[in-house]
Parts: C-alpha cells; sequence; structure tokens
C-alpha cells in the first residue's frame, strides 16, 4: 500500500503516516501510534475506494490479534 501511496505521491497519508512508521521499532506504544495514523488516513477517506476497502480489513485484521 505505501508503494502506491509514494507512486502517486499521496503525500497526505504518507505525510501521517510515515513517521509513526519509520518510529515503530515493537514497542506497545509506538504500534498505537501507527495504529492511530492508519485510524486518521481511513477516517479522512483520503484514499481512493480500494484502498479504504484495504485498509479498514488490515485495521480489523491488526485488532484481532
Amino acid at each position: 500500500m505505501k508503494a502506491r501511496w509514494c507512486a502517486r505521491a499521496d503525500l497526505k497519508a504518507l505525510g501521517l503516516t510515515l513517521l509513526a512508521f519509520l518510529g515503530c521499532l515493537g514497542r506497545e506504544e509506538d504500534r498505537v501510534r501507527l495504529r492511530s495514523a492508519l485510524h486518521m488516513v481511513l477516517a479522512a477517506r483520503w484514499l481512493p475506494e480500494e484502498e479504504q476497502t484495504e485498509l479498514g480489513a488490515l485495521i480489523g485484521a491488526a485488532a484481532l490479534r
């Protein structure tokens, strides 16, 4: 998904999530920060419909772990 955001220069989605992604060292607070950023992208509906659906499924699968 990240590659598609880069390819189309989706700077809003990248800007919001990249810092959280790069700072994710595996600690619980890092994962929470990344999930929060992804939730914000999903809630803002910045992505094409197919990617919205894909991101929603990814977030849902992570919640089940």
